[in-house]
């Protein structure tokens, strides 16, 4: 029989990774983060009353950590910047398919940060807008409006910019 950590552990690292990932853009960060996360929920084990109702828990000790990340590494610059990474691994494609992709991550890189970390908990964490609301501490109906808002932004600035892209 698994421990209540353990079961919180195999249910939400991906999801709680892959959040802290999009968030400091960084594998190593992000691994560092989710080493402490888990350790503040193993440190914490005797508060997990149910495992499927920590998923809030986690999430808010997890964004907590990305901000007292960002704190101590306020002038840390992200090693990527300074790497040279050529296209000779890429066909035509994966090429087309990156730039699409960064296309749309310099739109959301240009949305304010509140509403970037409710569309990386809602799309990279898998969390309900309910579930969203508890762990950024806002009403319900506002995680939902600034989502659908931020969306809708999304979208147009990308058609505008293929259309531009197309006609000059």
């Amino acid at each position: 029989m698994q421990s209540k950590f353990e079961q919180l552990y195999d249910m939400y690292y991906d999801s709680v990774y892959r959040y802290i990932f999009v968030s400091v853009k960084n594998k190593w960060n992000a691994e560092d983060i989710i080493a402490t996360v888990f350790t503040k929920i193993f440190q914490n084990e005797d508060k997990i009353t149910e495992v499927e109702a920590s998923k809030n828990w986690i999430f808010r000790i997890a964004h907590n950590t990305i901000i007292d990340f960002y704190r101590k590494n306020s002038k840390v610059i992200p090693i990527e910047s300074f790497l040279d990474r050529g296209d000779e691994d890429f066909g035509y494609e994966d090429i087309v398919i990156r730039d699409e992709f960064n296309g749309v991550k310099k739109i959301i890189d240009g949305l304010p940060e509140e509403t970037k970390k409710m569309l990386y908990l809602r799309f990279y964490g898998g969390l309900k807008f309910r579930e969203i609301a508890e762990t950024v501490n806002v009403a319900e109906n506002t995680v939902k409006s600034t989502i659908s808002r931020a969306i809708k932004k999304i979208k147009k600035n990308y058609e505008h910019s293929l259309g531009s892209d197309i006609y000059g």
